[in-house]
């Protein structure tokens, strides 16, 4: 195969200085020297030029990408989904993101009655009041996750004001998940405009 990608399938000519070969645009298997060969050589090559660009489109349509814009679950290290409501979980005591699969793990190693944060190894809150506790304290410490989350409750309960202090506060911090949510607050009008002349 690697023969093959050193001279033109069509006419053999073999690709130096002067003479340069160019990839079939469909399966990438071989290269031809001109059009002209590329045209001749097509009736031969088109039934395994399907099939090998088939291939190449499975290949990129089902491989798993490698990282996510969440990054990787610190765990496992496997990429985290893209959405983090299916498949992972925001633990209140550390702000880390926790794949799903990585939590179950830890249920049952742990066992139901004495369950740890997996990252920072603090008992997870029995409570809503405890997480809220939790989260409280990541946000005095200016945890932008921590504080992105709590715009993002503050959005569901319809207090704009309160979401649009906690998610530009979570921005100006580096979290990029609070930009996104700023924009989608600007683009429902929840967001009271300034017209500031500069």
């Amino acid at each position: 195969a690697e023969a093959d990608m050193m001279c033109c399938a069509a006419c053999g000519t073999a690709e130096v200085d002067d003479i340069k070969l160019k990839d079939c645009d469909a399966c990438k298997s071989i290269r031809y020297c001109s059009e002209d060969c590329q045209r001749n050589h097509r009736q031969q090559h088109e039934q395994k030029c399907k099939k090998r660009a088939a291939e190449l489109r499975d290949e990129i349509l089902f491989k798993q990408p490698e990282n996510s814009c969440f990054g990787d679950c610190p765990i496992c290290c496997l990429p985290l989904p893209v959405d983090l409501r299916m498949k992972s979980m925001v633990q209140t005591c550390c702000s880390t993101v926790i794949c799903a699969g990585c939590c179950y793990a830890n249920e049952l190693h742990k066992g139901m009655n004495a369950i740890k944060c997996p990252f920072c190894r603090h008992p997870v809150p029995a409570t809503t009041a405890e997480a809220k506790a939790n989260q409280m304290k990541r946000i005095e410490v200016n945890d932008p996750a921590a504080i992105r989350q709590m715009g993002v409750d503050c959005c569901k309960k319809m207090k704009f004001d309160t979401a649009f202090q906690y998610l530009t506060k979570a921005a100006e911090l580096g979290d990029t998940v609070a930009h996104y949510h700023l924009s989608l607050m600007h683009e429902n009008g929840e967001v009271d405009e300034k017209d500031e002349k500069k």
